[in-house]
């Protein structure tokens, strides 16, 4: 086991509202290449309480096995009542895409009947257009992954952003879509471990889901940096919707390589030594030298970014947001140097920062409370509790 712990008390979100109901309990997982994430949420009268949190490895198990030594951690009086799932990276795909529509014979106002049969014609398109895309990005055949959704995030007319299509003209439409789709192979794990132990609500959130919940509120438009074991999610948030949703080929598991491969460490006794890194509870000479390792390794990612936020061809948002796997980035502003960020068309001078999950709850008593390790596992339950 890499990570464990037990109960903690929070007496409330301070960010997110909802009302509570006793006894609900959520379970977030997060399925990876290398681990599965798990965090167990109890949502009572008095507050929110995290009944169980930690990591399992899954190198040496099956997912099912996995799931089942997670179960037998979490407080047996505890009945899960919804499961919330989210998948790494090559496992559960989100894309944005524009679509647009010629305007169709004269000028006219749309109906409400006209515009759901354009909305149903778009959606439609965007499956296919998105499957199509998905093959030649990954060379996987449409049947291994399913569609788990597509929608609507921006609608426009003749370039102007309007909230619903019907009482408009009818001139070019242009929309903005999300699409995510999973790879079944690993989806199945979990539904068998969800029907085992009779949890009815179960549902797939996408990283992307989740945020889109998360940045609603004021002052959260910006660049989200997810990273997980061997890649790392790019989503841009700017008026409200994902303008951009990209990935680049480099992870944590690229600095563990890396650290095993300059110290002659085992994995195991990198992560620690990582994740002490990251505490600041090595001394000052260790932690100069654990920087001075692993600056040329983090420039090589902060270029990656760099590249892959060009291809939005965007003016982008000011802050800059990093959570998941890392921990190893403590110094954040060595992950665009040398190479300044003048270079990158900022609307204004970015500001690089954790994720913590003390930022998308107000937690009191949790130890894992300003480690972003633990921030995307509570997106996945903010999202379920603020939904209730």
């Amino acid at each position: 086991m890499l990570r464990l712990g037990v109960e903690f008390s929070n007496m409330g979100f301070g960010f997110l509202s909802f009302a509570p109901k006793k006894g609900n309990n959520v379970l977030a997982l997060r399925v990876g290449e290398r681990e599965v994430d798990f965090l167990l949420f109890k949502n009572t009268s008095e507050g929110i309480r995290v009944l169980a949190y930690g990591s399992e490895e899954t190198l040496h198990f099956h997912i099912r096995q996995v799931l089942e030594k997670i179960f037998a951690q979490l407080p047996q009086k505890e009945r899960i009542h919804e499961l919330r799932v989210t998948f790494e990276t090559n496992s559960f795909r989100a894309q944005v895409i524009t679509l647009t529509l010629p305007p169709k014979g004269h000028s006219h106002i749309i109906d409400s009947g006209e515009a759901r049969s354009i909305e149903r014609e778009i959606l439609s398109r965007a499956a296919r257009t998105l499957q199509n895309t998905l093959f030649r990005e990954s060379g996987i055949l449409p049947n291994a992954f399913s569609l788990r959704r597509v929608k609507i995030l921006e609608r426009s007319i003749a370039g102007y952003p309007v909230s619903k299509l019907a009482g408009s003209m009818s001139r070019e439409l242009e929309f903005s879509l999300l699409g995510m789709f999973l790879l079944e192979s690993s989806f199945l794990p979990v539904e068998e471990f969800a029907r085992a132990h009779r949890i009815a609500d179960m549902s797939v959130l996408h990283i992307a889901e989740a945020l889109e919940s998360f940045v609603r509120k004021p002052e959260r438009e910006g660049i989200y940096l997810c990273i997980e074991e061997e890649k790392t999610q790019i989503a841009v948030q700017m008026r409200d919707r994902f303008a951009f949703l990209g990935t680049v080929s480099m992870g944590a598991h690229n600095f563990t390589e890396f650290f095993a491969d300059r110290l002659g460490m085992r994995e195991s006794t990198v992560r620690v030594f990582q994740q002490q890194y990251f505490e600041n509870s090595l001394s000052v000479g260790v932690q100069e030298k654990m920087q001075t390792y692993l600056l040329p390794e983090i420039q090589k990612f902060g270029t990656l970014i760099k590249q892959k936020l060009l291809e939005a061809k965007i003016v982008l948002p000011g802050s800059l947001w990093v959570f998941g796997r890392g921990g190893v980035l403590r110094n954040l502003q060595s992950l665009f140097a040398p190479a300044p960020l003048d270079d990158l068309p900022f609307a204004q001078k970015p500001r690089i920062r954790f994720l913590l999950p003390e930022d998308v709850l107000e937690v009191k008593n949790f130890p894992g409370a300003r480690d972003p390790f633990y921030t995307e596992l509570c997106l996945l339950g903010a999202f379920a509790l603020n939904r209730r």
